[in-house]
């Protein structure tokens, strides 16, 4: 015969697979999203400029850098962690930054995209020059196969290297992968 478990035992097992079964759901959500994010968003190419990352602890990757990156401002008092609204336009084969706003532009013209991030530093604008923001994305980091990552760091310096980035109605970004001179050479999994 089995005892019976008294009311206070019962109650810490179903709070314990509340908290679990919740865990489980915010990865869920988690991948889901990011996974919405690379098979949905609107693809655009973004020429890599060099950086000179070092990590002993995240294994090999190549760090990032864009001329997105800076980006000139006419608002002024924006601090480190304001949301900044990057609209984007295509050139040739690449997108650059056009115009920065702390408000979401809405219906842009097609040859047109927002990216959002968030600003690092920025300077105030000045009557006679706009201010300058350094402005994070979250796609400045890739990881790649080990071994890989200084050779690719080689390819920014000789500018041959982009990023073909996922940008969702939102403006989140996800790197979706990385070209060499026009080819994609890795893919970002969706799992």
């Amino acid at each position: 015969m089995i005892p019976s478990m008294t009311p206070s035992r019962r109650n810490m097992w179903i709070g314990i697979a509340a908290v679990a079964l919740a865990q489980a759901a915010v990865l869920i959500w988690m991948i889901g999203e990011r996974v919405h994010l690379l098979s949905t968003g609107r693809e655009v190419v973004l020429e890599v400029v060099p950086v000179d990352p070092r990590s002993l602890f995240q294994g090999d990757y190549v760090a990032l850098g864009y001329d997105i990156t800076r980006v000139p401002i006419t608002e002024a008092k924006l601090r480190r962690g304001s949301v900044l609204y990057v609209t984007l336009q295509q050139a040739g084969d690449h997108w650059h930054a056009i115009a920065a706003s702390t408000k979401k532009p809405e219906n842009l013209p097609p040859d047109q995209v927002v990216i959002k991030g968030r600003v690092d530093y920025a300077s105030t604008p000045t009557p006679v020059a706009p201010g300058q923001a350094n402005v994070h994305y979250g796609i400045e980091d890739y990881f790649v196969p080990e071994g890989t990552g200084r050779e690719l760091e080689k390819l920014v310096g000789q500018k041959k290297l982009d990023a073909l980035i996922a940008i969702d109605g939102s403006g989140n970004a996800g790197i979706k992968g990385l070209m060499v001179e026009g080819k994609r050479v890795y893919e970002e999994p969706l799992l």
